[in-house]
């Protein structure tokens, strides 16, 4: 009798883990669907975002972590991809919790790598680059060679951008250059069987040429350039083809074959509504094809697509706003464990961020550039209102300008979106003398436009002074503001249009 039981008990265990294992061949065929190569191409963002929810909740309801692990890296990258950094915080906190618990380094250090992405966006460069180095460190647990070269490629790539993005080191391009290599001598050192080996030495290859573009050395971009079209011939319809577009066209420019350019950047922005991922893309697409137009004195189409461009960056401003004002309330609603990784973060965040500003106070803003802000507060304090329409209001409404100057010492949400209202022509402006700039760089603009000073800058954006002054000396170095120049007196001589 005793033996009938066993034989019973073995042939359920046996069924259960057939049935498991059943499922997971499932879930990997489901997920195969979304990891294809032209997945986003074909599908849309919409359709990939509904197969990796399937793989989600399949994967958790048998837990299947690899599955569920899996899911959560491609939705992160999706929201990201889409600027939707909430929900992409959301899901890279969650499998960053589970990565850990099971040891998956792959994965664990690619969420991080991720999340350094989303600090950068925000200007929280410390923390972007912590985030880096942790992630270098569990890229070397991991044991598969290849994946490994992968990570630390990713990571070295990750690193250039906050460099870039920071802009305040002097030998910025060397430094970003330099990372970027990095990057490239991973993806050189996988195996030639590794399938996916000419897709990362492009995508790297191509970064370096961006840099030498932003030199000015041309001949170099191109021979770049040239290498990455050898690399991904086969691939012609690829996302990667949409900042490849854009480099030819920002190089046409450079050589003022204004037609060529229009011809490149239209490519680029085909490809980026095929995709529909990649808002961010598009600003450089319209801002470089609106130069183009400058060029071919065709003011117009210029004017169009600067107004594009500008859509894109209020979009972005109110979709970054709002993450930085939900981000903790969302924190509060996870259970324990989750609480500990998400306040951990913010807390290293928020220290990190006042240790960088009274450190880089002395190291990174320069004793000139100090000088010249102290002589920029004194000018602003002794300017009236009245000077706005002496320098670039056109007749203003003063009950309009009252009512958005009001808006901004509230700190209300709207303001940014009814200054550009009141002020259309602005952003377009500064963003056709540098599309560098961020949201939040033209919101800082805004203030400085309605005579805010650094004082009041700061009580309003709910940060310190020295955070303010910092965020001034990268704006100068983004649109060039030479720094025996008053950038308020600068900023004022903008014209505005105003309705």
């Amino acid at each position: 009798m005793i033996f009938k039981y066993i034989f019973c008990f073995i042939f359920l265990f046996y069924s259960l883990i057939n049935g498991q294992s059943s499922q997971e061949k499932s879930i990997d065929s489901l997920w195969n669907l979304a990891a294809g190569k032209h997945s986003y191409a074909e599908k849309g963002s919409k359709e990939m975002l509904r197969l990796c929810t399937e793989v989600y909740y399949q994967s958790k309801n048998i837990n299947y972590d690899k599955g569920t692990l899996r899911a959560l890296v491609k939705m992160s990258e999706i929201y990201q991809n889409e600027q939707n950094y909430k929900e992409s915080l959301s899901k890279i906190n969650e499998g960053l919790i589970l990565a850990e618990k099971t040891r998956n380094y792959v994965i664990w250090s690619d969420l991080l790598t991720l999340e350094s992405g989303i600090y950068q966006e925000f200007g929280y460069y410390d923390k972007s680059r912590e985030n880096c180095h942790k992630a270098l460190s569990i890229a070397d647990q991991i044991t598969e060679t290849d994946r490994k070269h992968i990570a630390r490629s990713n990571i070295f790539r990750q690193q250039a951008s906050t460099i870039d993005k920071e802009n305040t080191l002097s030998n910025k391009y060397d430094s970003v250059k330099f990372y970027y290599g990095k990057a490239y001598a991973e993806s050189k050192a996988l195996s030639d069987t590794f399938p996916q080996k000419n897709k990362y030495l492009a995508k790297n290859v191509k970064n370096i040429a961006s840099i030498y573009l932003l030199q000015n050395k041309i001949p170099e971009a191109e021979q770049y350039l040239a290498e990455f079209e050898d690399l991904t011939k086969n691939e012609k319809n690829s996302v990667e083809y949409i900042s490849f577009y854009t480099l030819k066209g920002n190089i046409e420019n450079k050589k003022r074959n204004y037609d060529k350019a229009v011809e490149y950047f239209n490519h680029s922005i085909h490809l980026s509504e095929e995709y529909k991922i990649l808002p961010s893309k598009l600003i450089e697409s319209y801002s470089g094809i609106a130069e183009s137009y400058l060029g071919l004195q065709d003011y117009k189409n210029q004017a169009f697509y600067l107004s594009k461009a500008k859509k894109i960056t209020d979009s972005l401003a109110n979709a970054e706003k709002k993450i930085i004002e939900e981000i903790p309330s969302e924190h509060t609603e996870k259970n324990e464990n989750h609480l500990l990784f998400y306040a951990i973060p913010i807390l290293i965040v928020v220290l990190l961020i006042l240790s960088y500003f009274l450190f880089n106070r002395k190291k990174t803003v320069s004793q000139e550039e100090t000088t010249t802000t102290v002589e920029e507060e004194k000018a602003t304090n002794d300017t009236s209102p009245d000077l706005l329409s002496e320098n670039g209001v056109e007749d203003p409404d003063l009950n309009r300008l009252d009512y958005i100057i009001e808006l901004a010492q509230n700190n209300d949400k709207s303001f940014y979106l009814k200054f550009s209202e009141i002020f259309p022509a602005f952003n377009e402006t500064l963003l056709s003398i540098s599309s560098q700039l961020t949201p939040s760089d033209l919101e800082y603009c805004a203030l400085m436009k309605l005579n805010f000073d650094t004082k009041q800058i700061a009580v309003v954006k709910k940060t310190s002074v020295s955070s303010v002054e910092s965020r001034k000396y990268r704006i100068r170095k983004k649109l060039n503001i030479d720094s025996s120049e008053n950038i308020y007196k600068w900023l004022m001589k903008i014209q505005t249009n105003y309705k």
